[in-house]
């Protein structure tokens, strides 16, 4: 059972790693290095095909964010026998996060078909949403040493 929850927790983490390092890749270089230094027409086909394959991937990852998710809560209080106060409140402020997180992907897939406009970002909300990410981390550390 240890390697199966080692390898749910894994693709937990590495989903998640993927996911916020792509934010942060596009948040701290690849918008800023781009702004300005290029035609308009130029970086709005550009930033079309990032936003095309980050959604797709996005996509996935937040299915795989949710299933092993779920199944690591599962396996955590099959650890814990009952879990602490501090610890659901925890859990259900990370659930909280992550509903925010997922609601931005969400309705940046509801409107993936307008192209950028003249200084936007390859990824519209892509600052909150790394914002977002990082304290869904942040979370989740204290979650891991809360019980």
């Amino acid at each position: 059972m240890r390697v199966l929850t080692s390898i749910n927790h894994w693709l937990h983490l590495i989903s998640v790693v993927i996911w916020i390092g792509g934010l942060a890749f596009i948040v701290m270089t690849l918008t800023p290095a781009l702004r300005g230094k290029f035609p308009h027409e130029s970086t709005k086909v550009f930033f079309q095909d990032v936003r095309k394959r980050y959604f797709r991937m996005s996509g996935i990852l937040l299915a795989l964010i949710l299933i092993t998710g779920g199944f690591n809560v599962h396996f955590s209080l099959q650890d814990m026998g009952t879990a602490s106060k501090i610890w659901v409140i925890l859990l259900g402020f990370k659930l909280l996060l992550v509903t925010a997180f997922a609601s931005i992907y969400l309705l940046n897939v509801l409107y993936k078909s307008n192209p950028p406009e003249a200084g936007e970002q390859a990824v519209p909300y892509a600052n909150i949403s790394f914002i977002l990410g990082v304290f869904i981390i942040l979370t989740a550390a204290f979650l891991r040493h809360a019980h």
